[in-house]
């Protein structure tokens, strides 16, 4: 007679390869042509923008609505890929961004690019991401960091490649134009989302043993629910908002969104430091030439070097964070061309690692069930700081008239996130040593297996 220990269930887990390659490539198509979009924004229309009579302030405000919006609606997405999946939302963000990118060439005022380039293509490019994310995660779980890795290093080479063609066709089109070509170029998304198949369709199934059932507990009876109460429960259950009863969620969201922050606008702002710092044109190309090489590298070996130490995806983040922060300030305290290559090389160490683990950290703790609603309120948050620590920095940089309180209020950000999460894992650690001691584990038993 067959035991219950010896029946099993049949379960279907992520393919780990196979077609997931495939997501992977149309992970890395969005993003090499999306990624790059802020930076040749500026580009094409940094003269345009004072012919049309447009401020600085305005500008700004055009570029940072743009880098924010489409965070800030991040919790909408987590609900849209819910309902109808990652292939219908990316066929929508392609739309959005083509039809942004488009009507941002025929833009001549500041309320037509606030509303073209600064809302729906930044709703195109918010959604983009959120689809592409969660379509990698859902087809890879122990193979997840090499395919992450494999993605971020084609993204990579975008903000290389993208700026140089828009160079060549501003030498030959008026900026209108070549905004309307770039629309063009940006359409091939269209080809990325329609390689987004379901991962139901290339499941794998694998045995498991079938645990035995337990008998059923007797069900409480429910209360009566006022109208009130239904639709607050709704709204949770659609958002999965109770997400935000975990604190370490909650943690790692707040310390993500305060790293990007920093992050973002140390990136922004390294052009204008560099200048003030005395470098010519050329030595500044070779210094953001040789960060971006090395952090490409990394890219590629960030996920094998995470294997080889077996460190979870946030330790490996907080390690390159550890690192920015380090060659930020040695940044501040040199101006010698040759220390500032030396410092460039650190710095594309840290990015290229913390960009493959930044698309990891919440994937690794939430349930893929829920980490498009999770993905969503960190993009939400990531927006708001944003918005607001630009502003701050603004201020700041203005009182002043150096970026240097800018770069070290940045490392106290990043040096916040470190301390919050090194917090969280202090009390965790302390709280499994009091459960270990209430069912009577002597105290050196737990000293020598910690």
């Amino acid at each position: 007679m067959e035991t219950i220990e010896n029946k099993q269930k049949l379960i279907k887990i992520p393919p780990d390869g196979g077609y997931g390659w495939v997501i992977v490539f149309a992970n890395a198509l969005s993003n090499f042509l999306t990624v790059p979009l802020i930076h040749c924004f500026g580009l094409i229309f940094k003269d345009t923008f004072i012919q049309l009579g447009l401020s600085a302030t305005q500008g700004s405000l055009i570029i940072n609505l743009n880098g924010a919006f489409g965070m800030m609606t991040g919790l909408i997405n987590g609900v849209l890929l819910k309902v109808y999946g990652c292939r219908k939302v990316a066929f929508l963000a392609a739309f959005l961004l083509t039809g942004g990118v488009v009507l941002t060439s025929f833009s001549k005022t500041f309320t037509e690019f606030v509303i073209s380039y600064g809302l729906i293509t930044s709703l195109g490019i918010g959604m983009c991401q959120s689809a592409y994310g969660l379509a990698l995660n859902m087809y890879f779980k122990e193979k997840r960091n090499v395919a992450m890795g494999c993605a971020v290093t084609i993204t990579g080479l975008g903000p290389i490649i993208i700026p140089q063609i828009i160079y060549f066709l501003m030498t030959i089109y008026t900026p209108q134009n070549v905004t309307l070509i770039f629309g063009g170029i940006c359409a091939h998304v269209f080809i990325a989302a329609m390689l987004l198949q379901p991962v139901e369709w290339h499941m794998k199934v694998e045995k498991q043993p079938l645990e035995e059932l337990l008998p059923e507990e007797e069900q409480v009876p429910k209360t009566e629910e006022t109208v009130c109460r239904r639709l607050f429960n709704n709204i949770v259950k659609a958002f999965d908002l109770d997400l935000l009863k975990d604190p370490i969620f909650v943690n790692i969201m707040m310390g993500m969104a305060m790293a990007i922050f920093a992050e973002l606008n140390f990136t922004v702002l390294t052009p204008f430091m560099l200048q003030e710092f005395g470098l010519d044109t050329a030595q500044t190309a070779t210094f953001l030439s040789t960060l971006g090489i090395t952090d490409i590298i990394f890219r590629f070996f960030a996920p094998y070097i995470g294997n080889f130490f077996t460190k979870p995806p946030r330790l490996m983040y907080a390690y390159s964070l550890v690192l920015l922060i380090i060659t930020r300030f040695t940044f501040l305290m040199s101006n010698d061309f040759y220390v500032l290559l030396a410092i460039a090389l650190g710095l594309g160490v840290a990015k290229g690692i913390r960009k493959v683990y930044m698309g990891l950290v919440i994937p690794a703790h939430v349930p893929i069930e829920k980490l498009a609603s999770a993905n969503g309120m960190e993009m939400m948050m990531n927006g708001f700081c944003i918005i607001i620590g630009g502003l701050v920095l603004g201020v700041v940089r203005d009182v002043t008239g150096s970026y240097r309180l800018c770069v070290v209020i940045m490392n106290c950000v990043s040096f916040t996130t470190i301390l919050m999460w090194s917090l969280e894992a202090l009390i965790v650690k302390c709280r499994k040593k009091e459960k270990v001691f209430d069912h009577g584990i002597p105290l050196e038993q737990v000293n020598s297996k910690t």
